[in-house]
């Protein structure tokens, strides 16, 4: 009897350890939570990079870097569906489709020019370009919503999208960064 009481006590035992390694395990921060440490925005970071599930298996730092600029182009390529719109919508008030106008021009830039740059860069491992490029995408976030304070400074109908396109720029800078830490 003593013998099997001893084995009981033992399965338990080691039952008990694999629960506490798995429960260890799950509190160690993945790659998201790691690399949005070292970065400014972490919060903003772990929640947008959280949100697309293919960051959320990637095994690397370079597929972040690609995910995070992916969603930056995705924000220029929206937006720029969107200012067609509101230009039609603000046909009227020359001060808001002025900024529109401007607007389309920088968020043009940002999608063509310096986000899809930036992917280009990433694959000839030009980190310090690609991070550079990331960074002036992300300003002409904020350089478009600057135009409506120039023109019209009672109402921004980009706001939100700006702000996004700002704060994916930051993200974007950041993870980029790490890729030419890891390179020295």
């Amino acid at each position: 009897m003593a013998p099997s009481l001893f084995l009981v006590l033992l399965l338990l035992l080691m039952i008990s350890t694999s629960q506490c390694s798995a429960t260890l395990q799950d509190k160690q921060p993945d790659l998201i939570e790691k690399s949005c440490s070292i970065i400014v925005g972490y919060e903003d970071c772990v929640r947008i990079l959280r949100s697309d599930p293919r960051a959320i298996k990637a095994t690397n730092v370079k597929e972040l870097a690609y995910i995070i600029l992916d969603l930056c182009i995705a924000n220029a390529t929206e937006t720029l569906r969107e200012i067609p719109k509101l230009q039609e919508k603000y046909k009227k008030d020359g001060q808001i489709e002025e900024a529109l106008r401007r607007c389309e021009v920088e968020y043009e830039s940002a999608d063509k020019v310096y986000f899809r740059k930036a992917v280009e860069q990433l694959g000839t491992k030009s980190y310090r370009e690609a991070q550079n490029s990331a960074h002036i995408g992300g300003a002409l976030g904020t350089s478009c919503e600057q135009e409506f304070y120039f023109q019209a400074p009672e109402f921004s109908p980009l706001w939100l999208r700006n702000h996004d396109l700002a704060v994916l720029g930051t993200v974007a800078e950041g993870i980029v960064s790490l890729l030419r830490l890891n390179k020295s």
